[in-house]
């Protein structure tokens, strides 16, 4: 479903102040293995907490990996997020670093594992858990400043570390714990600092002003599932009623990208994920029955689970089902109520969020 810097001193120099200073969650210490740690718990129902690790690296691993960063070719390939250019540098897949890799990028992978592994193990019971992929991204205004809300799907475990002082940008890591973009909340992170989060967690990045590069390092629930690039714990999360994990199995069987592309299945996991009141799995199903996949199109199922998604602030489902209001496409044609939901629609737009939606009957 739906820049190159110009100068490397943008992330030497020290901004006085921005002029956006978005809301923050807010986090709560706690001990975990006499190690002090940060915990967000800001999230939607359906989403396991987050953690921010407190000054784990050092500044000179970070100064050698940003230097060596900079000095990256940056791929402009599709972001799955987006379908925008993504302008990142894989630097470790399968758990084996990329040929030809600096001593400072390989050096900051390492101390990422070993700073965040057992904390990822034991908070979100993975014994065997393994740091299987690490890429580099950089957000700059002339390129690229936002990834949506969204679930990591390749990960068990993601954890970012930004290469750029705070001081450099405003924004930047963000936690959405609804479908409406206003319930976006930053997460404030020092240089040095490390977000944990696993797959549940819908989240983004948004840059309102300056640049930042981050390292961020994937973590597989066990080496054979990253040496064969599977992630098997979907599966087994969507049997146990996980609803992120219903959801994703449904993407998976809907597109063929880690199971075979089967779409009776992709409705039967997306429909249950969406009876379990995720938003993302209610937009989805709308557009499943929409466009006949899995079932035969019925416009007024799809109305059904558009409106539950709008309901929760899905702008792309408010969106829909204003144009099916204003067409009587699965309901009757009310153009009042068409005119109500374009409005809601239009005011999480004009904030930068991006729609998707499905392919429009021609007749």
């Amino acid at each position: 479903m739906l820049i190159l810097f110009a100068l490397s001193t943008l992330f030497l120099s020290a901004f006085s102040a921005w002029s956006y200073d978005p809301p923050r969650v807010r986090l709560k210490p706690l001990q975990v293995a006499n190690t002090l740690v940060l915990k967000g718990e800001e999230t939607a129902p359906t989403a396991k907490p987050f953690f921010v690790l407190p000054g784990r690296i050092g500044e000179d691993v970070i100064s050698n990996a940003l230097r060596e960063v900079q000095g990256l070719h940056m791929d402009d390939h599709e972001d799955e997020a987006d379908w925008l250019p993504a302008y990142e540098a894989y630097i470790m897949e399968q758990a084996l670093m990329m040929p030809g890799l600096g001593q400072g990028l390989q050096a900051a992978v390492k101390a990422l594992e070993s700073a965040t592994l057992p904390l990822v193990q034991e908070m979100y019971a993975c014994e065997m858990c393994v740091a299987c992929t690490a890429f580099v991204r950089r957000y700059l205004q002339q390129e690229r400043v936002r990834v949506p809300a969204h679930f990591d799907v390749t990960a068990y475990a993601t954890v970012i570390l930004p290469l750029s002082p705070a001081r450099n940008y405003s924004g930047g890591f963000f936690v959405q714990p609804t479908a409406h973009v206003d319930s976006r909340l930053f997460v404030p992170l020092e240089l040095g600092d490390v977000a944990v989060h696993d797959f549940t967690l819908n989240h983004g990045i948004e840059v309102f002003e300056g640049g930042r590069y981050s390292l961020i390092l994937w973590i597989s629930e066990k080496f054979s599932a990253c040496k064969h690039s599977r992630t098997p714990w979907h599966a087994q999360r969507a049997l146990q009623g996980d609803a992120v994990a219903q959801h994703i199995l449904g993407m998976m069987f809907s597109q063929g990208n880690g199971a075979p592309k089967d779409d009776a299945q992709a409705l039967e996991w997306t429909l249950r994920a969406a009876w379990n009141g995720l938003a993302n799995a209610q937009f989805s199903a709308g557009t499943l029955y929409f466009e006949g996949k899995g079932a035969a199109v019925d416009y007024n199922r799809s109305f059904f689970w558009y409106e539950k998604a709008a309901g929760q602030g899905d702008a792309s489902s408010q969106l829909i089902i204003a144009r099916m209001y204003e067409e009587g496409l699965g309901v009757p044609a009310d153009p009042n109520l068409a005119a109500y939901w374009y409005h809601l629609a239009s005011m999480q737009s004009a904030k930068g969020l991006s729609m998707a939606g499905p392919t429009w009957p021609t007749s």
